[in-house]
C-alpha cells in the first residue's frame, strides 16, 4: 500500500543531493521539467531552464538524464544539450550523453499494430473537438485535456472495446495518465530505464522525479536514493518526497547548479 510522501522543500532537497559525492539525476519531462500544457507541443522548456541542465550535465560527478514518454525525436529537439542522456517511449529509446542512440526494446511487428491502433482511435475521435490522436510508434497516446468530460468517457470506452483484441493478441497494456490514456508494449517502462541507468552508474546516488502514473514504475525501481512526486495535492505513492508544482523541481535545480 503506497503511502503520501512528505512535502519536500528545494532548497533541502538540493543541499542533500549537492553532498552526494556521485549523483544520478533522473527527470520526467512533462508536468515536472515543464507545467504541463493544452496540447503537448506547447510544453516547451525556457532558456534558463536549458542552461541549467547544460550546466548540470556536465558538471564532474553527476549525470543527467530525462526519462520521457515522447518519442526520443522530440527530446532531442526540446533539449539539445552535451552530456544529457534521453530515454524516449517510456524507456524503450535511449540516447547516451555522446549522441549513441538504441532501443531497449524491439518488435518488427509492433509499429504495424500500433499504426492498427491509430486508425481505430482515429475512427473512435471522428470530428470530435479536443482529442489528439499521437502515434509514437513504439506506443499511442490518445490525448483528451481539451475535450468535453462526458464526450471524453463516451470516446474512451468506445476505443478501448474496439481495442481490446489487437492488445490481446499482441501483449500491449493500457496506461491511464493526466487527460491521456496510452498504449505500451508490456515490458516498457520508465522503471526499465531507471534500472539500466543504475547499473549503469552503479555507486551513485539514484533520485527519480516525475508527477504521473507512468513515474509510478520508475519510483518503485529505485533501491535507494530518492522519489519524488511532483503534485499540488497530496496523494499515495512509491516516491519518499514531494514537490508541490515545475516550479519548485526549478528551483531545486537552480540551487543544485550552483
Amino acid at each position: 500500500m503506497y503511502k503520501e510522501p512528505p512535502l519536500a522543500t528545494p532548497e533541502n532537497l538540493a543541499a542533500w543531493m549537492a553532498a552526494a559525492s556521485r549523483l544520478l539525476l533522473m527527470l520526467d519531462y512533462d508536468g515536472t521539467l515543464v507545467p504541463i500544457a493544452p496540447t503537448p507541443d506547447l510544453a516547451r522548456p525556457d532558456p534558463e531552464l536549458l542552461a541549467i541542465l547544460q550546466k548540470l550535465s556536465l558538471s564532474p560527478g553527476r549525470v543527467v538524464a530525462v526519462i520521457s514518454g515522447r518519442k526520443l525525436a522530440e527530446l532531442q529537439k526540446l533539449l539539445p544539450l552535451t552530456g544529457l542522456h534521453l530515454a524516449g517511449s517510456h524507456g524503450a529509446e535511449i540516447q547516451e550523453t555522446g549522441g549513441k542512440t538504441y532501443r531497449l526494446f524491439e518488435n518488427r511487428k509492433l509499429e504495424e499494430n500500433i499504426s492498427s491502433l491509430e486508425r481505430v482511435a482515429r475512427e473512435c475521435v471522428a470530428n470530435s473537438r479536443g482529442f489528439l490522436v499521437e502515434n509514437k510508434g513504439i506506443s499511442l497516446a490518445l490525448h483528451y485535456r481539451q475535450a468535453d468530460p462526458e464526450l471524453a468517457r463516451q470516446v474512451l470506452d468506445s476505443f478501448i472495446e474496439r481495442a481490446a483484441p489487437i492488445m490481446g493478441k499482441n501483449r500491449l497494456e493500457l496506461l491511464p495518465g493526466k487527460k491521456v490514456l496510452e498504449i505500451r508494449p508490456r515490458g516498457v517502462s520508465k522503471g526499465k530505464a531507471v534500472q539500466y541507468l543504475c547499473r549503469k552508474y552503479a555507486g551513485a546516488l539514484p533520485v527519480y522525479i516525475g508527477d504521473d502514473r507512468t513515474d509510478e514504475d520508475a519510483f518503485m525501481a529505485l533501491r535507494e536514493g530518492c522519489g519524488i512526486l511532483v503534485s499540488s495535492q497530496p496523494r499515495p505513492s512509491a516516491a519518499t518526497a514531494r514537490l508541490p508544482s515545475p516550479r519548485e523541481v526549478y528551483k531545486m535545480l537552480l540551487l543544485l547548479a550552483l
